[in-house]
């Protein structure tokens, strides 16, 4: 039992110091407000974990409203970025993005995205958001992304994600040519 004990303690400590040193990045966008009004919201947030990196946001509230955050991580395990961008113009649908990818050291891939839509005669608000990382044992990456209107309105959003395990190298072998073929025609007298 003790040894199993001392196990599971190593494994976690593995783990957890494989999270705290991966390359994370994570952002998330909102915006919304009532059709034709000036006085809409707009905010983001970014975040970065890593040696190397950087988060930027951005966001403004009036004639439309737009919020976006961007996230880059880089360390000794790989390289992540998210992005988010919503907007919410006075008249029209609000719409707010999210991408996110991370490469890990040995080529490992992971990429998520999400979209949401939100049209309503009223009110609409959209928000979208991921985090992705680099992480101790592969790459990972999510997303979310939501909206709300008034009882009239109507809201899509999708999420997708996708990993890739790194390629194998394709090796070219090169046969050294054959010698072409002489052929010699002998013609009778």
């Amino acid at each position: 039992m003790k040894r199993l004990m001392i196990i599971s303690t190593l494994w976690t400590a593995l783990s957890l110091t494989g999270a705290a040193l991966a390359a994370d990045a994570e952002t998330s966008a909102s915006a919304g407000g009532f059709r034709g009004d000036r006085n809409g919201t707009a905010t983001a947030t970014a975040s970065y974990e890593g040696d190397v990196g950087f988060a930027r946001t951005n966001s403004r509230s009036g004639r439309v409203d737009v919020a976006r955050g961007v996230a880059v991580g880089f360390d000794e395990d790989g390289l992540s970025l998210s992005i988010s961008n919503a907007i919410d113009p006075r008249f029209g649908p609000a719409i707010a993005t999210n991408f996110n990818i991370s490469i890990d050291r040995d080529g490992d891939v992971a990429t998520s995205g999400g979209v949401s839509l939100a049209n309503g005669p009223g009110y609409r608000q959209v928000s979208a958001g991921g985090s992705t990382g680099a992480g101790f044992i592969q790459p990972h990456a999510t997303s979310f992304a939501s909206g709300d209107t008034d009882a009239r309105g109507h809201v899509i959003a999708s999420t997708r994600s996708y990993s890739s395990p790194r390629r194998v190298p394709i090796r070219v072998i090169h046969e050294p040519r054959p010698e072409p073929r002489r052929v010699i025609v002998l013609r009778g007298r």
